[in-house]
């Protein structure tokens, strides 16, 4: 009788245990991941795992990332059971490593992982992690927030392709501009009252480019153009072209990349930043 009185305790215990929080299985500590990568000029990047309201979130607090000059700054999300293995085997595979690999080239990758404020480990080198990288780990706990910020910069891109079809007069432009030096665009539809000598850009559907500046900058020459939206800043390049000589040589013509100051429908500003 008193061992059936026993198990009937054990039964009910169980029963109204709490059952919300995270299981022993999948708990882990705090934990900050740093990341250092780059030659002369280095990127560093910081994810943070904190125990929150018994739930454990991931936030991307470096770098931002951008679209135009525009960011989404920190990135938060809850880790599910996937997640909290993932950075499980990623802290495994870490400590494999005993702090340094081979440097197979001259760029650096540099790891600094913290633990609950206490345990670091750093890794320096070219470590083989087998799909534990920080960009692999990044990219599999926030993928929903890269693929919105991608529509965001495609998005961006389609905006300023419609600004931009058409034909512009171009001035200021000349052979002495130097960096941060502005032009100005002028939208126009007559391209024939123009006296000799003006330059035009032509903008036109599949990013093709066209113009007949064959003196200043050599852009008669370049049949396409781009922008750049995911540095903090809204970049156009008109991309270098080929011009073939009458010997039948060809010659390479370096492009020219601008960073839009402004924009609307009839004008444009640009600062000239480099070829």
């Amino acid at each position: 009788m008193t061992n059936i009185y026993l198990i009937t305790l054990l039964l009910l215990s169980c029963l109204f245990q709490k059952t919300d929080g995270l299981s022993e299985k999948n708990s882990i500590p705090d934990i900050d991941i740093q990341f250092e990568t780059g030659c002369e000029e280095r990127s560093n990047y910081l994810i943070s795992i904190l125990n929150v309201n018994n739930k454990l979130i991931a936030k991307k607090i470096k770098p931002n990332y951008y679209y135009g000059y525009i960011t989404d700054s920190i990135w938060t999300i809850e880790l599910d059971s996937i997640k909290i293995n993932l950075i499980k085997r990623f802290i495994q595979k870490a400590k494999e490593f005993n702090g340094e690999c081979p440097i197979i080239i001259s760029s650096v990758d540099n790891y600094e992982i913290t633990i609950h404020n206490d345990t670091v480990y750093k890794i320096e080198g070219h470590c083989n992690w087998e799909g534990l990288d920080f960009y692999s780990i990044e990219k599999i706990l926030f993928q929903n927030h890269f693929d919105s910020l991608n529509k965001k910069r495609v998005s961006l891109k389609d905006s300023l392709n419609r600004i931009l079809s058409g034909q512009w007069i171009v001035t200021g432009l000349n052979k002495d501009l130097r960096q941060s030096d502005t032009i100005i665009l002028l939208r126009t539809d007559e391209l024939d009252e123009y006296e000799i000598g003006t330059i035009f850009w032509e903008f036109s559907d599949g990013n093709n480019f066209n113009s007949n500046d064959s003196l200043v900058f050599d852009l008669a020459y370049s049949n396409n153009y781009g922008f750049v939206v995911d540095c903090g800043y809204v970049g156009l390049g008109i991309h270098a072209g080929t011009k073939i000589e009458q010997n039948g040589d060809v010659t390479y013509k370096r492009g020219a990349f601008f960073e839009i100051d402004s924009i609307n429908s009839d004008k444009a500003i640009l600062k000239y930043f480099g070829k």
